[in-house]
């Protein structure tokens, strides 16, 4: 298989930068600084709402504020980690144990329709429809390679090429509605699951195990896509070799051709 051209790889590496799929230290920045927005302000929210909650008298009130006691817990945690201050230890089991309290107050109460039995029961089941919808996203992928080297006879050097001619991101973006295919039907054998269990409301608990595990895979793909795009780079780039592997940063050198080299987020090209 040929190597890219020069310009092809310029606009495929381009094409990866501008869509920050390989984050530099200013994407780092932005996604720390936006995390820690996203949880003050979601730490806030929770306790308007838990306010909200206990003037109108609903139970709901101590799951919202355990999470108050929850984000205390972990900031007590992480400062114990770095400065070994037996102080933070104790503030963060304090926190901890009051969230607990809390938590435990608003599952143990009577006329819930979920019991502590339910909600087990769900979590296990959530873990083994996740399994079951990675087993059918390799299944769907091994079929769609089947299908097409019996309809269309591809070959080893024919599926080089194809992916050749596919952009990185058009190999994320087909990769991705094959996850959602096998989650949508996860979904599906989910919700008779729940019925076959006589769960109540098995309607929401599909849609409460698509949103957890849509949220699971998009937190998964944020933290792995850069090594995800690096592979795909270098399988569209076949003569790349010797990988260099720094501190922070991934490159790849092919010697003997000038200095002409494409350099982006620790990956270099000649």
């Amino acid at each position: 298989m040929e190597q890219l051209p020069k310009k092809e790889r310029r606009e495929e590496l381009n094409q990866v930068r501008a869509l920050h799929l390989l984050r530099d230290e200013r994407d780092l920045e932005v996604q720390a600084d936006a995390g820690d927005r996203a949880g003050n302000l979601v730490l806030r929210f929770s306790q308007l709402l838990a306010a909200v909650c206990l003037l109108r008298g609903e139970p709901a009130w101590t799951a919202l504020l355990s999470l108050t006691f929850v984000s205390a817990a972990v900031r007590c945690f992480c400062w114990f980690r770095h400065d070994r201050a037996r102080l933070y230890l104790v503030l963060g089991l304090t926190a901890s144990a009051a969230a607990l309290g809390l938590l435990g107050v608003f599952l143990t109460r009577e006329g819930a329709a979920f019991g502590i039995g339910r909600l087990a029961a769900f979590g296990v089941l959530y873990y083994v429809l996740r399994g079951v919808a990675g087993l059918l996203f390799v299944g769907f992928l091994l079929t769609i390679f089947w299908a097409a080297h019996r309809i269309r006879h591809l070959e080893g050097e024919q599926w080089e090429a194809y992916f050749q001619s596919v952009s990185t991101v058009g190999l994320l973006l087909r990769g991705g509605c094959v996850m959602l295919a096998a989650l949508g039907l996860t979904g599906a054998l989910g919700w008779r699951l729940f019925v076959v269990l006589e769960f109540p409301a098995p309607g929401q608990l599909t849609l409460v195990f698509l949103a957890a595990a849509g949220a699971h895979l998009s937190r998964k793909f944020s933290e792995e896509r850069e090594v995800l795009v690096r592979k795909l780079l270098r399988l569209k780039n076949k003569k790349l070799r010797r990988p260099i592997i720094g501190r922070r940063s991934l490159c790849f050198k092919k010697g003997g051709e000038g200095p002409d080299v494409i350099r982006l987020d620790g990956l270099s090209y000649r």
